[in-house]
């Protein structure tokens, strides 16, 4: 991978979070009940082919996720972050970054979801946000929630 791309991945995924957040954050304490949802993904805590500068970016994400939660929980922020994986999206149906040349496709095999459904589509995550920013997610903050239909037991 070229640092070109790598550089890109990181400044669009985690820095451009930073970024949302670090706007975001003088209304959202001012308001005394502000959720803010991180996007994670699965590939923070599993090997998945051909991603190491997109795993990394979203690992970021999730340390962030979880230090701020820390600082800003005795001002009634929460933070929390979903991990997706298995969804259908662009990167999923093959619409994403290209693999290189020689990818060995042997690899994608563990990523296939457990429950025998194929991929979900993006409004399960959806429903997973709605919840955890209402008041039924008011007691979830520094963790973050699986999206990914038993594809990493």
């Amino acid at each position: 991978m070229a640092l070109a791309d790598f550089n890109r991945i990181i400044t669009t995924n985690l820095t451009g979070t930073f970024l949302m957040i670090r706007e975001a954050l003088p209304s959202l304490l001012e308001s005394e009940k502000g959720v803010i949802v991180n996007f994670a993904s699965t590939s923070t805590f599993f090997a998945h082919p051909y991603m190491a500068a997109y795993a990394a970016s979203k690992g970021g994400i999730m340390s962030m996720t979880h230090a701020l939660a820390a600082e800003y929980s005795k001002r009634g922020l929460r933070v929390v972050a979903v991990a997706p994986g298995s969804i259908s999206s662009d990167m999923t149906d093959g619409r994403g970054p290209g693999l290189p040349a020689d990818a060995d496709y042997t690899l994608f095999t563990k990523l296939i979801p457990g429950i025998g459904q194929g991929f979900a589509g993006p409004e399960t995550v959806a429903g997973v946000v709605a919840m955890l920013a209402s008041d039924d997610g008011a007691f979830i903050t520094g963790t973050e929630i699986r999206i990914d239909g038993g594809t990493h037991y």
